[in-house]
């Protein structure tokens, strides 16, 4: 099972001049990029949230989606675990006219990639920053193109995903509830 997105809360410095509903989009939108990737290949979300939290003394906002099971091609696992959530924040950006520069680096996902690229890593998948990929690897670029593919062509199910997630009371939704919401069904 993995959790993605239990990261540093968003009080860091670079968000210090982010209003807070523009935090809380960004969040769910991200967690709903990665709820309905996941979810058109196959992984069985338990759970996705946005929430606060607290670590080394500083309380923000941050996100998750927990699988009960996870499994797919390489690709995938790539782009689901750490492309997805990065791909539909910049889109709802790009959607709302408020991408710039400034804010295209508060959607980077990091920790995102570098869970991803732990899981490639443990299976012996090679991983460049850009292709040709490795015989039997991946390019990264290639992974956050595909990423923003899907996220482009799957937008409708993300924004009713990301939508429901900000209108429930506790900002979280089950798995069958986000399918439900994104017409998906699961297995």
């Amino acid at each position: 099972m993995y959790t993605l997105d239990a990261h540093t809360p968003y009080r860091h410095a670079r968000y210090q001049f982010t209003p807070l509903p523009m935090i809380q989009r960004g969040l769910a939108y991200h967690e709903a990029g990665h709820t309905v990737l996941g979810q058109l290949v196959g992984f069985t979300c338990e759970r996705t949230r946005i929430h606060t939290i607290t670590r080394d003394g500083v309380t923000g906002w941050t996100g998750a989606t927990t699988w009960a099971r996870s499994f797919g091609t390489y690709l995938d696992i790539a782009v689901v675990s750490g492309a997805s959530g990065e791909a539909a924040d910049l889109h709802q950006l790009a959607e709302s006219g408020r991408l710039t520069p400034e804010t295209a680096s508060l959607t980077v996902a990091d920790h995102d990639k570098q869970m991803a690229l732990s899981i490639l890593t443990a299976e012996g998948v090679q991983v460049t920053e850009t292709g040709p990929a490795p015989d039997g690897g991946l390019a990264w670029d290639h992974v956050m193109a595909t990423a923003q593919q899907i996220v482009d062509r799957e937008w409708d199910r993300i924004t009713a995903v990301a939508e429901a997630l900000l209108a429930a009371p506790d900002f979280t939704l089950t798995g069958t509830q986000a399918a439900q919401i994104a017409g998906i069904t699961t297995a």
